[in-house]
């Protein structure tokens, strides 16, 4: 168990009837921690006693030695951020540098202090002065950190940056680190314990994808971000679902066209990596809004749609999240590689792109999917040596690639429900496909890859979940699988890969890797969550030794599995720093032993090379 930085015990702070704090016992462990609550719950105020800022009018607030036995030594960015009016930004850090080691130059780079280091706060912008509060808090190297909302002036588009530079930082020093913030994506990517405040008390206590994947009330699961929330189990809405769960995020609802459903679209509308659609019930003729997967375009009004659950087992997947997202037992076999190298991929104006789908091709060369519809490509070097956009990005970025035996490109381009043929040089060659249900026809592809004889298979998901069959020039072959739970069907498959006359498929949803015959025959289920406790399973790629590569979405790790079944080797687990990951969700394994990793969640391409 951690060892813990503060005991809070009987705390009352403020007036008698009315306190900013209530607290009975709340202890707060090392590492990072998150604040929650909406505007008003005290997290300003829990924070203050914390550093001593302000005191409890009854109670105790204990500051507990760590484990070198060196008493706890605090620094602290309030919301005002504290800046001293007569120093200069660069002076703020070399007020409080414990040591002259180059570290304030490296603040000023990683928080793009430069253009601003002669300045006085009095100049700065709101961002600017965050920024320079949050670099003089690492600058002291302090063994714990108390941040109220650090970045909620900064730009968002540089965020992820700040956060990283944070995170090594904080692994440098191996220091702790509280803080109050507002946004779900920040706290779900940094913080290993939350705390929850509703009008001065502790409302929950625990580790955030907890929270996330179960919360206890929808009071709490909005603290998250946007959840459907089941009032009961005779919700009128819910009888078109296959839903038994009290709540899904939207990447867990899927909203269809259905002509017999009673659910009719009032409007719909695109926010960023889901979709909101105001429902009507023609039986009741209430309204309701519901938070879902991304459509290609918003539903128009009138539309009858049904409202569909991604999986059937989100109690499996809740429980999967607790035990899943640690590090690997000790009794798993490792897979050894050697020191880890990771890059981030240019900036495209304020954004700084994620990779997603990737694969090698016969030459070496890398070639990376990103989240803004970009096609790169990376010489064996690890440098780039050209890019190119898809046709079209404004609804949708593409997920999987494949380089075929001619040298074209296949990309499965997801949300335009087709396949698009590149040559070397970015220049469209071909297309195939289009939305709908039938053959030849597309929801989300998601995954391509080509036998020995030239077929190409395409994955798709989306509430029509299987695996088509293509000629080289995209006549349609065959189909195989349904969505479904049993053998042969599939929640989402969203990788592919062909060996030595099989098919293998990452089924994501079913945390399982199943095996098919190139005429669509299914085998067996390799690999799943009893025999090697794989976790949303989200890519797949063989190696040089014939052995499947699969990146955990789910758990933060690369597993190198058998084309038996066996687990040969784990490496990582869920977080940010060296030898973590988090969301990882595409793979790529050359014919050297070099193996590539989106490493999404952090913004990041981690490439290992095998022992």
């Amino acid at each position: 168990m951690s060892n813990q930085l503060w005991g809070l015990h009987d705390i009352h702070f403020g007036p008698v009837s009315r306190p900013r704090l209530q607290l009975e016992s709340l202890d707060i462990p090392e590492g990072v921690t998150a604040v929650l609550g909406k505007s008003g719950s005290g997290k300003t105020s829990l924070l203050n006693l914390l550093v001593g800022f302000e005191r409890a009018d009854a109670g105790r607030v204990a500051r507990i030695r760590i484990a070198n036995a060196v008493s706890l030594q605090l620094s602290w960015v309030p919301p005002d951020f504290g800046l001293w009016s007569h120093l200069t930004v660069e002076e703020h850090l070399q007020a409080v540098a414990v040591a002259d080691d180059g570290l304030v130059s490296r603040l000023v780079k990683e928080f793009d202090l430069q253009e601003i280091r002669d300045q006085k706060p009095s100049t700065l912008s709101m961002g600017e002065q965050a920024r320079v509060a949050v670099a003089r808090s690492l600058a002291t190297k302090a063994s714990a950190h108390v941040m109220d909302e650090p970045f909620a002036h900064v730009d968002p588009g540089r965020l992820d940056l700040y956060w990283q530079a944070v995170r090594e930082h904080l692994k440098a020093t191996n220091a702790s680190l509280i803080f109050s913030s507002h946004s779900p994506s920040v706290v779900l990517r940094e913080a290993r314990h939350v705390i929850c405040l509703d009008e001065g008390n502790v409302a929950w206590t625990g580790i955030p994808q907890d929270l996330y994947s179960a919360p206890p009330s929808r009071s709490l699961a909005v603290l998250l971000g946007p959840v459907n929330w089941i009032d009961n189990a005779d919700d009128p809405w819910w009888k078109v679902s296959y839903s038994t769960s009290e709540s899904l995020r939207p990447e867990q609802l899927i909203v269809e066209e259905d002509e017999q459903s009673p659910l009719v679209v009032e409007h719909s509308w695109c926010v960023g990596p889901h979709q909101e659609t105001e429902l009507k019930s023609t039986t009741s003729e209430s309204t309701r809004t519901f938070y879902h997967q991304p459509l290609n375009q918003p539903l128009t009004k009138g539309t009858s749609v049904a409202l569909r659950a991604v999986t059937t087992c989100l109690l499996l997947l809740a429980l999967l999240m607790f035990n899943g997202c640690r590090e690997s037992s000790g009794n798993e076999p490792v897979l050894k590689v050697g020191e880890p190298h990771h890059y981030l991929l240019p900036a495209e104006g304020a954004m700084l792109p994620a990779a997603r789908g990737m694969t090698y091709g016969p030459d070496g060369e890398l070639l990376i999917l990103d989240n803004v519809g970009r096609v790169l490509v990376y010489d064996p070097a690890s440098k780039m040596v050209r890019k190119w956009w898809m046709p079209e990005y404004d609804v949708g970025r593409p997920e999987g690639i494949c380089v075929l035996r001619d040298g074209r490109i296949a990309v499965a381009d997801t949300h335009y429900n087709r396949i698009v043929i590149f040559d070397q040089q970015g220049q469209v060659l071909s297309m195939f496909g289009e939305k709908g249900h039938g053959e030849g026809q597309f929801i989300y592809s998601s995954a391509v890859t080509q036998d020995d004889k030239g077929f190409i298979y395409v994955a798709e998901y989306g509430g029509n979940d299987r695996i088509q069959k293509f000629t080289e020039t995209g006549e349609y072959v065959l189909t195989f699988g349904t969505v479904g739970t049993e053998d042969g069907e599939f929640q989402r498959p969203s990788g592919l890969v062909w060996h030595e006359g099989v098919i293998y498929v990452s089924d994501a949803i079913n945390n399982r890797i199943q095996a098919f015959a190139p005429d669509g025959h299914f085998l067996r289920v390799v690999a799943d969550v009893q025999t090697t406790g794989l976790y949303y399973p989200y890519d797949i790629s063989v190696g040089p030794d014939g052995s499947l590569y699969v990146p955990e979405y789910g758990a933060g790790r690369i597993s190198r599995i058998s084309l038996d079944g066996e687990l040969l080797g784990r490496y990582g687990q869920e977080g940010h720093g060296e030898g973590e990951f988090w969301t990882p969700w595409g793979i790529a394994v050359s014919q050297n032993g070099k193996i590539a990793v989106a490493d999404t969640g952090n913004r990041r391409v981690v490439e290992l090379q095998m022992d």
